[in-house]
């Protein structure tokens, strides 16, 4: 089973970035076009790192205080954590073996 993808919140962030796992947190809105392009790259990517990766989803419109404290200003944004802290970020749509090499090297 697995690729559970969390709702984070400005509540939850915190909780999410203290479970000891990489994080990978990606910023969308429902009218963006590339992040309904990104969803199932993300998804597939969820399941494949299950155990080693927490994945989460902010949705900027209902969330903006923490767009605002991330400085989002293109969606969709993908912002990798490891240890708690930001380790890289990526604006627009990519693709999927870009997305999973990031993935790899900060769940190595």
């Amino acid at each position: 089973m697995g690729g559970k993808i969390h709702q984070a919140t400005l509540g939850n962030l915190p909780e999410l970035l203290r479970r000891g796992k990489p994080l990978v947190v990606d910023f969308w809105a429902g009218w963006c076009a590339p992040c309904h392009a990104m969803a199932p790259v993300m998804k597939s990517l969820a399941k494949e790192f299950d155990d080693q990766i927490i994945f989460a989803k902010v949705d900027v419109p209902n969330n903006r205080d923490l767009a605002e404290q991330f400085k989002i200003r293109n969606i969709p944004t993908l912002i990798f954590f490891k240890n708690g802290k930001e380790w890289d970020r990526f604006s627009g749509l990519k693709s999927r073996s870009d997305i999973r090499n990031v993935l790899r090297k900060i769940s190595a």
